[in-house]
Parts: structure tokens; sequence; C-alpha cells
């Protein structure tokens, strides 16, 4: 598995970028408000999809806990916990879902390149839709069965490896075990969850230029 989610060291470094990144996407923000006095609030829509699939899964696992304590829920009958996974995968999630930071960031400097906001909703969906597996690990979290650990090591290692690393025939490029190096940041830039948001970026911009042409063309005729 990748080193960033097998040391806190690794982990605490990706989430100082991240709030750097997101305190220097507000602050560029503002100045664009000022200047324009352009409302840049739908910008704000990839960092709370980031805050929801960082923290959610941890709270679907309180509320499936909650249950299992008040007896609304059947538990397993290898019993279950308050296990350590709900305070630490918050931080592992993030680092994932990095790529709603970048997202935000993209859309607070440059508000209008293209088709932005469109293009935005498309990155935030594509990128949302594997978190779905995140979330279904929220039962693993407080359960008590053997090898609770290796099926979440399995996920996380799913969404954080280059796509690269699925489709190559036989064995992957060794560049991708260079720790955190150059091969750290290829892999995180080619993980699926970012590789979506990029693409669902590209199709929102590819549908708003299609759309503005036809508008305009459609303008002109008449």
């Amino acid at each position: 598995m990748l080193p960033i989610l097998t040391s806190d060291l690794y982990n605490y470094l990706a989430l100082a970028v991240l709030l750097l990144a997101i305190l220097f996407g507000y602050r560029k923000g503002r100045d664009v408000v000022s200047v324009s006095s352009q409302s840049l609030a739908w910008t704000q829509v990839p960092l709370i999809a980031f805050a929801i699939a960082s923290i959610g899964p941890s709270a679907f696992a309180i509320i499936i806990y909650l249950g299992y304590k008040f007896g609304l829920i059947q538990p397993e009958p290898s019993g279950y916990s308050f296990s350590i996974f709900i305070r630490e995968l918050p931080f592992d999630f993030a680092v994932i879902n990095w790529g709603f930071v970048a997202l935000y960031l993209t859309c607070r400097l440059w508000p209008n390149f293209g088709s932005a906001r469109s293009a935005m909703w498309l990155s935030v969906v594509a990128m949302s839709l594997p978190n779905v597996f995140l979330f279904a690990l929220a039962w693993e979290m407080v359960s008590n069965a053997s090898g609770v650990g290796q099926g979440i090591g399995v996920t996380e290692a799913m969404l954080i490896l280059p796509i690269i690393t699925i489709i190559w025939p036989g064995t992957y490029p060794s560049i991708f075990d260079a720790g955190f190096g150059i091969g750290f940041v290829i892999s995180a830039l080619m993980a699926p969850i970012p590789f979506f948001g990029l693409i669902g970026w590209l199709v929102g911009q590819l549908i708003g230029w299609t759309a503005s042409n036809f508008l305009r063309k459609a303008t002109e005729r008449s």
C-alpha cells in the first residue's frame, strides 16, 4: 500500500497541504469577489463534498454503533465495538479525496474559465460515486470480526492505486513504489477518484462549450 496510508507523518503532511490549499483558494476567491462583485458561493460545493466523503463514513459507523447499542439493529455474532478505525480513517479518507480540494482551488482561482460551474458539478458527481465503497466500510469499522482491517486496507488501496496499475499488463513499473517522491506524486495524480474528477471536469467543459457554440450560431442566424 502507498506510504501515505501507512504513516501518520505522511497523513499529517498531506492534510497540512490540503488545508493550505483551501486557505489559499478562499483568500484568492475573496479577491475575485471584491474586484468583480460576482458570487462564488457555488465554489463551496467541492468542499462540502470533501467533508462528507472524509467524515461521512465514520459518522455512519457511529450511527450503526448506536443502533447496535440501543437494540435498533441486530449485531453480527462476532460482536461490535467503537473501534479505532472510526477515529483514524477520516484522515485517510481526506487524503484519498484530495481531488475535491484541487477542484475547489481551480474553481476559486478561475471561476470564469469556460463552463466552470457545470464542469464543477460533473466533477463532484464523478468523484463522489467511488466514495460509496468508503461508506460501505462503516459496517466493518464497528465489527469485531477477524480480518476487518485487511478488508478496509484493500478498499483504500483500490481507491488510491494509480489507474495504470489496474490496466498495465503484468508487473507494473517500479516507479510507483518509489515512496514519498516522484512515484508517490504520479500515483496520487493517477488515482481513481481525482482521475474521475478530471474526466468529469473535461466533459462538463465540453458540454458547456458545445452549448455556447450552439446558442451563438442560433443567435447569428436569427
